[in-house]
Formats: C-alpha cells, sequence, structure tokens
C-alpha cells in the first residue's frame, strides 16, 4: 500500500476512485523493473537530496527500488507542502516529462534510498521499446495530469442542443475534437488548468503514427483503458476534473463563420467552443487502399491545408496574422499531432504538442476576452 501525504486522499475512498488510484501510482513488478534496468543507472540518494526541483526544466524519470521520495508542491510564500510519497517499486513523472515544461513539483528523498534514474532520452526510448512498461506509465502520466484526486470544482454542462425547447447549456472554453494521444494530452492539461472541455473521440481519432498501437483501447479513451466498465468508470471520473468525454462519437460538421464555433457531433448534437484542437489524426483504413490522408474532411474547407488535409500552423497558415504556433488559419483553431503539417508522427510527439498547445489556448482566450 503506497503512502500518502496527509490529507492527500480520502481515507476510504469509493471502489471506482480506489481502481483509479491504483493505476495513477502502480507499483512495479521486479520483472518489469529489471525490463527498465538497461535504459538508467542506479544510485544512492541520502535524506533531503533534491531529485527534481519545481520550476527547472532539467527533467529525469525515478523508480524507487528501496525507500521513500516525497513529492512536494510550492505555495504562496515559499512553504512547501507535501502531496504523496513513493515506496518501493514505484515511480516518479507526469506528462511534463514529454514536453518542455518546467517541472511542477519537487522530489526529494526522505530515507537512505536507491533509484533507478531515466533521463528524458531514455524513458522515450523505453516508452517506444518495452511495451507493457510503456501502457503502465503512460496511463499513470495521464490519470496524475488529470488530478481527479484533487477533485478539482470545474465542469458543468457543456454541451447544447440542436432541439427547440430545451434550454441550452453553456459555451465551453475549449472543445478538442479527437482521442488519441494528442487529444487525450489536450484534454487532460487544459481541463487541469480550468478550462471548461470537451473530448470527442471516435472513429476518427484511429491515427496510425508510429507506438500508437502499444496501447490497446488508448485511442478514444481519457485514460488508455480498454472498453466496457473501465471506460464507463474513467468517464465518470473525468467529469471530476472539468472534461466530459464522448469516446465514441465522431465530428461530422464544422461551422467557422460564426463565433464561439460550432461542430456537430454524429449523432445531430451541437457543441459550441471558444476555441478547438484538432487532434483527429490520420485516416484509418487499410493502407494499401488509403492514401497518406489526415481527418480533416469534417471541416468543409475553413481551415488552410496541404492537399492530403493536413493542418498548417503559425506562419504557414494562409491568412494568420499573429502565427501562434499550433494555429490555424482560423484564429483560435489549433492543430496538433498527425493532423499538423509538418508534425513528427510519432505517439510522444504527439503527446507533446497536445500538451504544449494548451498554452497557447489560454492566450487565445486571454486576448479574446479583452
Amino acid at each position: 500500500m503506497r503512502v500518502l501525504a496527509a490529507g492527500a486522499s480520502p481515507a476510504n475512498p469509493p471502489a471506482d476512485l480506489a481502481a483509479l488510484h491504483a493505476q495513477a501510482f502502480p507499483m512495479l513488478p521486479r520483472a518489469l523493473i529489471e525490463r527498465a534496468a538497461p535504459y538508467g543507472e542506479e544510485m544512492s540518494a541520502e535524506p533531503g537530496r533534491v531529485l527534481l526541483n519545481s520550476g527547472d526544466r532539467e527533467a529525469a524519470f525515478y523508480i524507487l527500488l528501496q525507500g521513500f521520495a516525497e513529492v512536494l508542491e510550492a505555495e504562496a510564500g515559499g512553504t512547501m507542502r507535501s502531496l504523496l510519497i513513493h515506496r518501493d517499486g514505484e515511480f516518479t513523472g507526469s506528462l511534463d516529462l514529454f514536453t518542455d515544461r518546467p517541472n511542477a513539483v519537487t522530489v526529494r528523498a526522505n530515507t537512505p534510498s536507491r533509484l533507478l534514474r531515466l533521463s528524458r532520452a531514455a524513458l522515450e526510448a523505453l516508452i517506444l521499446t518495452e511495451r507493457p512498461l510503456a501502457e503502465i506509465i503512460l496511463r499513470a502520466f495521464m490519470l496524475r495530469r488529470i488530478g481527479y484526486l484533487r477533485q478539482r470544482p470545474y465542469g458543468g454542462a457543456i454541451l447544447r442542443s440542436v432541439k427547440r425547447g430545451e434550454q441550452e447549456d453553456s459555451v465551453m472554453d475549449l472543445a478538442v475534437i479527437g482521442g488519441g494521444p494528442a487529444g487525450l494530452a489536450a484534454a487532460a492539461y487544459a481541463a487541469s488548468e480550468g478550462l471548461q472541455t470537451l473530448l470527442v473521440g471516435g472513429s476518427l481519432s484511429c491515427g496510425d503514427a508510429p507506438g500508437l498501437d502499444m496501447l490497446k483501447g488508448f485511442p478514444g479513451t481519457i485514460t488508455g483503458l480498454c472498453e466496457g466498465p473501465l471506460l464507463h468508470r474513467a468517464e465518470d471520473q473525468s467529469k471530476r476534473f472539468g472534461a466530459h468525454v464522448l469516446p465514441l462519437r465522431s465530428v461530422s460538421r464544422f461551422d467557422g463563420g460564426c463565433y464561439p464555433y460550432r461542430v456537430w457531433l454524429d449523432d445531430g448534437r451541437l457543441i459550441e467552443a471558444r476555441s478547438l484542437i484538432v487532434a483527429t489524426g490520420r485516416q484509418a483504413g487499410d493502407a494499401d487502399t488509403i492514401p497518406d490522408q489526415a481527418n480533416t474532411a469534417w471541416l468543409d474547407g475553413w481551415l488552410d491545408t496541404d492537399d492530403q488535409g493536413y493542418i498548417h500552423t503559425g506562419r504557414a497558415a494562409a491568412g494568420s496574422m499573429q502565427a501562434r504556433a499550433y494555429e490555424s488559419s482560423q484564429p483560435g483553431v489549433f492543430a496538433v499531432g498527425a493532423a499538423r503539417a509538418g508534425s513528427v508522427k510519432h505517439v510522444l510527439a504527439s503527446i507533446a504538442e497536445g500538451a504544449a498547445a494548451v498554452r497557447v489556448v489560454h492566450r487565445f482566450l486571454d486576448a479574446s476576452a479583452h
């Protein structure tokens, strides 16, 4: 049983919360630790030694072999608040390891400890090679970023109905279209940072980036869980951090001629959003019969794309005056992952782009509010 800092978790969490907790903070069996060993180096740490420092960009991944490591968060005034304590077999890290974001927390040894340290590059190599470990680590990172343990008070009704007489719901801050790695990362970051967020996954999110097949059930879910009861459980938990997930829906039409933007789902429902992140990846199907094309036909020509439908962003986007990173020719509409022209087509790059784009979304929303 892992050790928690005071107040970090309910004493008797509900069964579904406990299940997700175990996946966010798993204890690796010896066999998987042995598979990770060639990618890193073993080290010792005395009590009080800082392994990761909040605000620094130097990142590393640690597996606790023996001892305890504490995760702390800086509060106003410079005091440090204990979030949790890792023990033997557990590992540190979050999605920030795949982005250029500074460390959000400080990690230090609490006791004389032995650890396996992996650099960011070594972790990426492990993720792309060791599939059993990759599934455990990426699922844990996604759940940690979501922050469901803190039970953030975001959210609210975010879907509108086109049926006459029904009450209209609020306009969303962000609609993420596509439930692959880029879309999942974008939704997790956006919701955890307070944006009213909707994630739409489905047939449009079946990207074929290298490394994506390592995660069975990853596209179209918020946590990388497989279909069935665990997926429904994950959807329920998504409401705790403010994102609503529609894993089996796809988008049929986009209207860029009005603001807030409008997106229609395949079941006829209408979404209104102040910003969009398009993360719909490539066309799914037989590689011999379907050319290398993006899943962007539903945009119906509203965005500047290349001949294969990949979305131009930044200075490459026609009509883009401000040239924000990841922003398309339509202000407030962003593209990440395999759907973006010029992107690197693999899972880790997609995760990094999805996370990084949220910062640009914040800047757009702040500017449009004024």
